[in-house]
């Protein structure tokens, strides 16, 4: 679960039924002496919703009984905490933050909840279901967000991405979507029917947001694809998925598509899980932490790590480490650092930003460069990158107190941050780490 997730841990059935009166009716005494509420009574699933939006958010939700209720608002809370990290690393600079919620159903609470959270962020939420909007559309009223939230109906037809095609004039930070499981209705069955206890909580969709031809696997690869037609209206592409064999469904046809930027993460509160997966046609990049996850069975299709690490046993300090990576730094043609104030004195770090316009440091540069300085014409070819690069010290973890080490003590750190070439941040991390090496052996 996201650490800035409130729901971390249970609540307190008991004492959120005092501060929100029409849950106390449905809230009873658990064998262990806490309080519960029946999750497979869909009465009592939405008052509880409608108690934690009001306590933790003050969402005032009206959920009608004939659509879906959103019970895992923990797992959805997850996707817009993931989603505010994703904005943060790209565009941090930025005072707007545009969004897109596709198929928002009844109660909109992607955009009440990411509308909440932020006050820069816009968002615009589409469903194909007149009840659900209208629905929709009150919940919006009703939270006084008429003028940050914009709902719109799309047909049964259209494509996924049709407000990119109608609203040419905006520039969209990121796209979000909770799509419809199932392919069927004897698909719902059967995959309550596997469970070895029954489901957890019951379920109250109406088949318009439970089923879609071809289930998810079949709508997000449609999204995939219609994104290659929206490459430079979008920031980022994401989609929530329920079914882990959906992920590398989805991965192999954006590597088919030549798609190396992308992300993929895992919710999870209690036995639920979920995943979300992400993509970019544009050069900002991720740090592994938002886009690689440890599941051991997705590892083969998790994207190249952007964060990479080399050992210098031989180093007297932090602050003798950095002075080698600035020494290496001053000595490349086109590339320019800035040091980074230290997040953390336990840590003790030196970090730097790092940008370079050309790849000037290859052997194939260097001959280029020795060729222009003979007078024959040159036409480099120009490639930019940006990363952030930290020394850093394995024997102080954070806790203020140095510890034993094994292995090598010191380290760097190189996070790709900017760039459209992998290669250009490998050989630029493979360059500067040799050159930090042979300089701290020099220095003895």
């Amino acid at each position: 679960m996201h650490s800035r997730n409130p729901y971390r841990n249970p609540p307190d059935f008991a004492a959120l039924a005092r501060q929100y009166l029409p849950l106390k009716p449905y809230v009873s005494s658990a064998p262990n002496g806490t309080s519960t509420i029946d999750f497979k009574d869909p009465v009592a699933q939405r008052r509880l919703t409608e108690a934690l939006l009001q306590r933790d958010f003050d969402i005032q939700l009206t959920l009608p009984d004939d659509r879906l209720c959103p019970p895992c608002l923990p797992s959805r809370l997850n996707y817009v905490l993931w989603l505010q990290d994703i904005i943060e690393v790209v565009s941090s600079k930025v005072d707007v933050v545009r969004g897109v919620d596709i198929g928002t159903g009844a109660s909109a609470i992607y955009p009440l909840l990411a509308c909440k959270l932020d006050p820069s962020w816009i968002m615009t939420a589409t469903d194909i279901d007149e009840a659900s909007l209208r629905s929709a559309r009150a919940n919006v009223e009703r939270n006084n967000l008429c003028d940050r939230i914009t709902v719109l109906q799309a047909a049964h037809n259209d494509p996924i991405f049709s407000l990119l095609d109608v609203d040419i004039n905006t520039q969209f930070d990121f796209t979000m979507c909770n799509p419809p499981f199932y392919s069927s209705a004897e698909e719902i069955a059967s995959s309550s029917d596997a469970k070895e206890y029954g489901p957890s909580a019951v379920c109250t969709g109406v088949d318009v947001e439970m089923i879609t031809p071809g289930g998810e696997s079949e709508f997000v690869t449609r999204m995939v694809t219609e994104s290659l037609r929206h490459k430079s209206r979008c920031r980022w592409f994401t989609s929530m998925l329920g079914k882990m064999s959906t992920v590398p469904v989805v991965v192999a046809l954006l590597r088919l598509n030549k798609i190396d930027n992308y992300a993929i993460t895992e919710f999870v509160q209690g036995q639920t899980r979920r995943w979300a997966i992400a993509w970019s046609f544009g050069t900002s990049r991720l740090p592994d932490t938002l886009a690689r996850i440890s599941q051991p069975a997705l590892q083969a299709i998790m994207p190249s790590r952007n964060t990479l690490r080399q050992p210098f046993p031989d180093s007297h300090s932090v602050e003798h480490l950095a002075e080698a990576l600035k020494s290496v730094l001053e000595l490349i043609d086109g590339v320019r650092y800035t040091p980074v104030e230290a997040v953390s004195t336990d840590c003790r770090p030196s970090a730097f930003t790092v940008e370079a316009a050309t790849n000037s440091w290859s052997r194939a540069a260097r001959r280029r460069k020795a060729s222009v300085e003979d007078g024959q014409t040159l036409m480099p070819t120009f490639a930019a990158l940006r990363c952030r690069i930290e020394c850093l010290d394995n024997s102080w973890p954070g806790s203020g107190e140095r510890r034993v080490v094994e292995g090598p003590r010191f380290k760097l750190e190189f996070v790709w941050v900017e760039g459209k070439e992998r290669t250009f941040f490998e050989s630029f991390v493979s360059h500067v780490s040799k050159k930090v090496g042979l300089g701290i052996l020099a220095a003895g």
